[in-house]
């Protein structure tokens, strides 16, 4: 099927490393970029046509946009490429309210196209080798789970940090998709939560010497901490921060009654799996990836997208799960902070 991206920033070169090696299903025909030089410089890198956005969208002979704007662009231009009858891979999140959603959604359903959304890292080796241990019964029957991410931003390193705090962006809508897709793979829907969150700076000062600007007014809240039951009765803590100075490494375990399994780093493709030895009390390796250079990329839920729409082989589950995360974070998003179980309502 035939390909346009949309968006040529930071993350666009990664997912080239992966659809360039399954150029069997993906014929990448263009580029677009509201910033034309960096549209330029892209096509002319991967030997591609520059168009502008709007003459992407319109183009005819693309099946596919891959959607790589920044967060606060998702829902527009996955809308005008639904629109226009094509189907749609964006990155995370796959919009950012409810009612945005709801808008793709029919959308979608109207023109009879489909829009998958990132992240694709359960598509690795690493996380489908953790879903054969814990169906296996290894660890037992499952009681529990913990998931994690903490940090202390990103303006350190990244050459434009200012939009990860800004809405779409933080901790929950940036990071906290990797870990809620992963846990609703494994138990199923979240039925209900119980959350906190803060916004611990007001400012942030940019510590990259290459950005251009030296503070970042801060419009969401950086800091996280919940409890997600799911319909398979699981409960789960979830932790997700910007404001961490000593974090410790990315979480994600399950536990069972006879053991536990320490998953690899969802953000990640392929990483280490770990159990627990009740004997010497340690946790010891059960699985390693074959290759030591993580020879998996983005762009691995494009090739799958595009598997499923020439086999005919759609799944409910497929269509609604980049939905349900964001259900599930828009109800994190708004708690009271009062304690209460809130029910997460399915909203697709």
């Amino acid at each position: 099927m035939n390909v346009g991206i949309i968006g040529c920033g930071a993350i666009s070169s990664q997912y080239m490393i992966g659809l360039k090696k399954n150029k069997k299903e993906i014929n990448l025909l263009a580029c677009a970029d509201k910033d034309e030089n960096k549209s330029e410089f892209f096509a002319k890198e991967y030997n591609i046509n520059p168009l502008s956005v709007e003459a992407l969208l319109m183009d005819k002979d693309i099946d596919i946009i891959v959607n790589l704007t920044p967060p606060s662009s998702h829902f527009d231009i996955s809308l005008k490429s639904l629109e226009n009858g094509k189907h749609v891979f964006s990155e995370k999140p796959v919009s950012l309210t409810i009612e945005e959603g709801k808008k793709l959604y029919s959308t979608m359903k109207k023109n009879n196209v489909y829009l998958f959304s990132a992240p694709d890292t359960y598509l690795g080796p690493a996380f489908k080798k953790a879903q054969q241990i814990i169906s296996s019964n290894k660890i037992g029957k499952i009681i529990g789970g913990s998931a994690s991410f903490t940090s202390h931003g990103v303006e350190g390193w990244h050459p434009n940090p200012s939009f990860y705090y800004k809405r779409g962006g933080g901790p929950l809508f940036d990071m906290g998709p990797y870990y809620l897709t992963s846990l609703i793979k494994i138990f199923g829907n979240v039925e209900k939560v119980i959350s906190y969150s803060q916004k611990t700076f007001d400012t942030r000062k940019v510590e990259n010497p290459d950005v251009d600007y030296n503070e970042i007014k801060v419009d969401i809240d950086t800091h996280y901490f919940a409890l997600l039951k799911f319909e398979s009765d699981i409960v789960v803590d979830f932790q997700v921060s910007f404001d961490i100075w000593k974090p410790y490494d990315p979480k994600l375990e399950i536990y069972g009654e006879n053991s536990s399994l320490k998953l690899a780093d969802p953000n990640n493709y392929d990483g280490e799996i770990s159990i627990f030895n009740k004997e010497t009390y340690e946790w010891e390796s059960i699985y390693t990836p074959v290759d030591n250079e993580n020879n998996y990329y983005r762009g691995l839920g494009v090739v799958e997208m595009v598997k499923c729409i020439t086999k005919n082989n759609i799944s409910r589950e497929n269509v609604n799960l980049p939905f349900h995360v964001l259900d599930v974070m828009c109800t994190l998003d708004s708690y009271q902070n009062n304690g209460i179980w809130v029910n997460v309502e399915e909203q697709f």
